[in-house]
């Protein structure tokens, strides 16, 4: 039997049962039936826990409602943030766009530029950054500038390049 069944079966007995005892062709006697203080005690004590369960069922009700309105206030802060995602992806996107343009002129110039003059500019220059843009250049232009780079420059470089 379920849980929720089972807390109206007692009193439904009780009443049953004071029913039956006053109707007269279920009793041999026509006195009212009295309840024991027990039956009393018994009767009010489900009468309580019966209001007390009303008040818990209210409760969890409330909080259900809660709930359901803080879901539906992430689902909607969620799909906010989705579309801000995808609209930082455009908007770098672009900026990568712009940067690789400048980038490419970057290569062309040091590619025209003799590797005397672009060796010293390569020096002041972080490891990363130098070996991105030699690895952009032709080969032969590699070729020429890395023997002109300073001595610890120019290995640090070349074990990043790959080269032996």
């Amino acid at each position: 039997m379920k849980k929720h069944h089972r807390r109206y079966l007692i009193p439904f007995l009780i009443v049953l049962l004071i029913l039956a005892a006053s109707i007269p062709a279920f009793t041999e006697q026509k006195t009212p039936v009295k309840l024991s203080p027990q039956e009393i005690t018994v009767s009010a004590s489900l009468k309580e826990r019966e209001d007390a369960l009303a008040a818990k069922e209210k409760a969890l009700a409330e909080k259900e409602k809660e709930l359901n309105a803080l879901n539906k206030e992430v689902d909607e802060k969620f799909t906010q943030l989705n579309a801000l995602q995808e609209e930082l992806k455009g908007q770098l996107g672009r900026a990568g766009a712009g940067k690789d343009k400048e980038f490419k002129n970057l290569i062309k110039i040091y590619s025209v530029m003799s590797a005397s003059k672009v060796a010293p500019l390569l020096d002041k220059m972080e490891d990363g950054e130098v070996v991105e843009i030699l690895r952009a250049m032709k080969a032969e232009a590699v070729a020429k500038i890395i023997p002109k780079l300073t001595q610890d420059k120019a290995v640090r470089v070349s074990r990043l390049l790959g080269l032996p």
